[in-house]
């Protein structure tokens, strides 16, 4: 199981956090005081308060295999394609033949 950040999923719930967290915008509140999220080691404090984020389910192998099924597809297209030339090729050559005859 992995936990998904846009189109990415990541393996851990930690690289999905830091991920988020690492694109948050800094802020300056109307007294002039930057608000920032800070990573202390363990987790995310942002505005003095512990971050916790939920994150949706995904697999991680599934783009993965996606490729695989692609490759395949691909590789047998390729395959069929080499067989209508060599076909066509070996056709043409017996007419060849037979008109020399």
């Amino acid at each position: 199981m992995g936990y998904q950040v846009g189109r990415a999923c990541h393996v851990t719930i930690d690289a999905a956090t830091n991920e988020v967290m690492t694109q948050v915008v800094p802020t300056i509140d109307k007294d002039g005081v930057l608000h920032h999220p800070v990573f202390n080691g363990t987790n995310w404090v942002y505005k003095e308060q512990p971050v916790k984020l939920t994150f949706p389910e995904c697999n991680p192998m599934q783009f993965y295999e996606l490729g695989q099924s692609v490759g395949q597809t691909l590789a047998y297209a390729m395959l069929a394609c080499l067989v209508v030339v060599i076909l066509t090729k070996l056709i043409l050559w017996q007419r060849e033949r037979e008109n020399e005859e």
